[in-house]
């Protein structure tokens, strides 16, 4: 009896200090076989490098990164690939992390994969054809419903575009928003700019791009309102009341109102936003005496403390 409790002793005291036994398999994945452990005392199989709530070792990740490397040489046009269940997705909106920008190599994909890996467990892989490299992000995956909450997303992670998977398509989004264009969801942090002003049925010089430009050299982030279309359509059923509409609401929500009137233009819709907004505080006004109502428009402002500028220069400097 005393020689059996010592050698149950001793057994008791291997286990403890090794552990349970672990054994290597193979899972197959969607699109190919990834390593996976299990314990002796459990029967559910974990794939290695996957999961979210337990720690990943280099190895695991190098294995990873290794099998997402294989799968982009097989789709050299693209793909976003869920590196947890080894699955495609086929819906939702994928936008990239400012975090992992500018991977392009297959050293560089471990760091994309414990990133992707740490977060929502999505790598994307992309062709640049301008410097004919192939990019690697560890991305975000949102419902195509929820295109507003992707373009604040791809604002906050410094994104130019985000892609739709069921439709295949590239949305290229900048601080710029016109009518018929998705808005971020959340502005916060953002400074609101309405560029109302000169258009004259865009025949015009194009001064809103021209604001763009230069304050997308400042410190403050800016989003600007710009009503100017490309293509206006005015004859499409409904379109002069959404444009409409559009302006109104805008200008309403704004934090800042720059107006510019253009000499030799008449201007007639700027003028009724002028007497709409005077006293709402966020005007800036640029107006030359080359304008036809100078006048009108100087005396008004001064009336109603809303300052006046002599160029755009001028009024970008003041604007918060």
């Amino acid at each position: 009896m005393r020689l059996k409790s010592i050698l149950f002793a001793l057994c008791l005291a291997v286990v403890t200090a090794c552990g349970p036994m672990v054994r290597t398999t193979r899972q197959q994945g969607a699109a190919g076989s990834v390593p996976a452990t299990e314990t002796a005392t459990e029967t559910t199989r974990v794939p290695a490098a996957v999961s979210a709530t337990t720690a990943t070792s280099t190895s695991e990740v190098q294995a990873t990164a290794d099998w997402v490397w294989t799968y982009s040489q097989a789709h050299p046009e693209g793909f976003t690939v869920d590196i947890r269940g080894r699955e495609v997705p086929t819906e939702g909106i994928s936008v990239a992390y400012a975090a992992t920008q500018g991977r392009h190599s297959k050293e560089d994909l471990g760091d994309v994969v414990s990133h992707a890996l740490a977060h929502d467990g999505y790598v994307g892989g992309w062709w640049n054809s301008e410097d004919s490299l192939y990019y690697f992000d560890s991305v975000r995956i949102l419902p195509e419903s929820a295109a507003g909450e992707a373009v604040t997303f791809a604002f906050e992670n410094e994104q130019l575009a985000y892609y739709v998977l069921s439709t295949g398509e590239e949305v290229r989004i900048d601080n710029v928003i016109h009518p018929h264009e998705i808005e971020p969801s959340n502005v916060d942090g953002w400074s609101t700019v309405f560029l109302a002003g000169t258009i004259d049925q865009g025949n015009s010089k194009d001064w809103q791009q021209t604001v763009a430009a230069k304050l997308a050299g400042r410190d403050r982030r800016y989003l600007l309102y710009n009503p100017r279309q490309e293509e206006w359509h005015p004859e499409r059923e409904g379109e002069m009341d959404y444009q409409v509409d559009w302006e109104l609401e805008h200008m309403e929500k704004a934090d800042h109102i720059l107006m510019v009137f253009l000499p030799g233009s008449q201007s007639p819709i700027t003028l009724l936003e002028l007497g709409l907004h005077a006293r709402s505080g966020k005007l800036l006004v640029v107006c030359t005496p080359g304008f036809y109502r100078y006048d009108n428009v100087r005396i008004t402002c001064d009336r109603y403390g809303v300052p006046v500028y002599g160029s755009i220069d001028k009024a970008i400097e003041a604007l918060p």
